[in-house]
């Protein structure tokens, strides 16, 4: 299957039947083609590509996150690249932020297939034979392990630790998007603490329900003096929103640790 897709991310799959955009002059033999939209903004371009592919193969689908599909299952390299496992759908949570509730509903335990980073949207909600099994997975990979998809403070506990010191980690992500996750990770600090700082990243969201600037600010300072590294990501609902100029640059800073360890340290 062709996988065509409306912009290149970092988790863009690179094999040869993968596409960012058009029709290339060189194409691939007849068979089907799936345009996959991630983003609600880019529905519009989805559309256009699905006519323009259109144009050279007999069967053109279009669908994808933006659509809300719910990720019934999942297949190693086919929309997002190798390297990348989801081993469970869905979260308890529900965030009036999030889409995930929306689109994928309470928590559902997929197969699991081998990979190194691991992009569950709450694996600790899982139940506790499926996180062993996905960590004795993660123990037999090449590759230093990367809980990108985020590692939720209400469910953490001591034996999730005791795993973690028997695999060879090179990032956990965690996240405190208002002032109300610092609670859990004051908790998460207690029991990462013996894990160093450029290991454990922390998403945090700014921006929403009019937080002003400063207070957005002063949250990632106390993340990072807390002993994370913060990834800020600008909030943003269905309809894209431009930020002003302090705001993007806030983010710029906050989004790399070159940035803000050079001056703090």
């Amino acid at each position: 299957m062709i996988r065509v897709f409306p912009r290149k991310t970092k988790w863009t799959p690179d094999d040869e039947l993968a596409f960012v955009g058009d029709p290339p002059l060189f194409r691939p033999l007849n068979m089907d083609v799936y345009v996959s939209v991630t983003f609600t903004w880019d529905i519009p371009e989805g559309k256009r590509l699905l006519k323009a592919w259109a144009n050279y193969y007999s069967s053109c689908l279009l669908g994808g996150p933006a659509f809300d599909a719910c990720g019934v299952n999942f297949e190693p390299g086919r929309f997002i690249k190798q390297g990348v496992t989801i081993t469970s759908r869905g979260c308890p949570w529900k965030c009036p932020w999030c889409f995930v509730p929306k689109r994928e509903g309470q928590i559902r335990e997929l197969p699991i297939e081998d990979g190194w980073i691991v992009q569950d949207n709450n694996l600790l909600a899982c139940s506790q034979k499926h996180i062993e099994t996905v960590f004795e997975m993660l123990s037999k990979q090449k590759y230093p392990i990367e809980f990108s998809g985020g590692l939720d403070g209400h469910f953490l506990f001591p034996w999730h630790i005791d795993w973690f010191k028997k695999l060879r980690i090179k990032q956990f992500w965690f996240a405190c998007d208002n002032q109300k996750s610092f609670k859990q990770l004051e908790k998460i600090a207690y029991l990462m603490a013996d894990f160093p700082e450029q290991k454990k990243r922390c998403y945090a969201m700014i921006g929403y329900d009019n937080e002003s600037i400063r207070d957005a600010e002063i949250r990632l300072e106390k993340i990072y003096y807390m002993g994370f590294l913060p990834f800020s990501q600008l909030y943003q609902s269905e309809e894209r929103k431009e930020y002003p100029e302090p705001w993007r640059k806030l983010n710029r800073k906050w989004s790399r640790p070159a940035a803000y360890r050079r001056k703090n340290e």
